[in-house]
């Protein structure tokens, strides 16, 4: 080896080593970036001017309220649940606002409100936000959801500023990287869940009275059976007549129906033709858990401001028969949260005056 090519081979040591230092140093300012509100579409979905228009305006959001909100594409899923996809990939990036995710290949949506926003962003509003995408999604005017879903998530973002639902902010948002630095790393807000709907014991008698009204009219002896949000027993009625063992079945309808989140019945929900792997599967679980879940239909669950509250199983007809039933009870319910309750003085009004004294 000659001495001139020794420099040159120090000379590429160090030119080796100067870009793998950088590189590492690139590779950790990358991990350690903030996420940053705007569009990234990865699957090509929007038109440029789309892209940029959507991230303009979810970086303002950021500036003004602190709540970064991502617009994410993919390709396709691979086989993974768009749910499970979402959660993943915005933990990745540890977004800290709201989050969408859009599978072009299956043609899926996600929309999700990191622990910090929970209370600012109910189920409902997310779900405001998923429809006004997939609004002009159906239409294949990709920038026509991206637009109006990206108005949907300022109006959510400005209504939760409004009623101060949004955590305190220390810092201001810059133009460019919005950063959002919340007082503590988990504010008591997300800690707790407040202010919930719970059915209590009057409202599970109101639903059983309602329901035995209905089944007297269908000439029906029913088991009626109302559980809360958790599957647990309020109450239970068996109108004389009724066969005991349809009891059983009842209660077991109202508990699948709470905790399942949705009417009880073969499986896929509203299916033509029920699948019937799906259906075997469930009369497994069913028995694994000691009869705790059916798919009979006759189960109903109470919703109330997009809550799942409790649930109504009746047992005693046909299945549509007892899904009736159980309807009639809930829309009961629901009629009497709806009428305004008397004031003080009309109460009055409507008491019996008393006996006057005789001397």
């Amino acid at each position: 080896m000659t001495s001139r090519a020794i420099p040159r081979i120090l000379l590429a040591v160090q030119a080796i080593t100067f870009s793998i230092a950088t590189a590492a140093i690139a590779q950790e300012r990358l991990v350690e970036r903030p996420a940053t509100a705007g569009v990234r579409d990865a699957a090509g979905m929007f038109s440029e001017d789309s892209v940029r228009q959507a991230g303009e305006s979810l970086r303002k959001i950021a500036r003004e309220s602190g709540v970064i909100a991502v617009v994410e594409t993919v390709a396709n899923l691979n086989g993974e649940a768009i749910d499970e996809a979402a959660i993943r990939m915005a933990r990745r990036s540890d977004i800290k606002g709201i989050f969408i995710l859009v599978a072009k290949k299956e043609m899926k949506i996600e929309v999700l409100a990191s622990r910090q926003f929970h209370d600012a962003f109910s189920r409902e509003t997310l779900h405001g936000v998923r429809t006004a995408f997939t609004e002009g999604f159906r239409k294949n005017d990709f920038d026509r959801g991206l637009r109006e879903g990206v108005a949907v998530i300022g109006a959510a973002v400005a209504t939760a500023k409004a009623e101060k639902k949004l955590p305190a902010i220390e810092a201001a948002v810059e133009d460019v990287g919005p950063v959002v630095a919340t007082k503590a790393e988990h504010p008591a807000s997300a800690l707790v869940a407040r202010n919930q709907v719970k059915l209590t014991l009057e409202g599970a008698r109101a639903i059983v009275e309602a329901a035995e009204r209905q089944a007297a009219a269908m000439n029906l002896k029913s088991n009626i059976a109302v559980v809360d949000d958790g599957g647990h027993l309020l109450s239970f009625d068996r109108m004389n007549g009724a066969r005991p063992a349809s009891g059983y079945t009842a209660i077991t309808k109202a508990v699948t129906a709470a905790t399942f989140r949705q009417p009880t019945g073969p499986i896929p929900a509203g299916a033509a033709n029920p699948d019937p792997i799906l259906n075997i599967g469930m009369q497994n679980a069913a028995t694994a858990s000691g009869g705790k879940i059916t798919t009979l239909r006759g189960g109903e669950p109470v919703i109330i401001d997009g809550q799942v509250i409790g649930g109504v199983g009746v047992g005693g007809g046909t299945g549509e028969q007892d899904a009736e039933v159980a309807r009639a009870g809930i829309d009961a319910l629901l009629k009497q949260l709806a009428s305004p309750e008397p004031s003080k003085d009309e109460k009055k009004k409507d008491e019996p005056p008393s006996n006057p004294v005789k001397d």
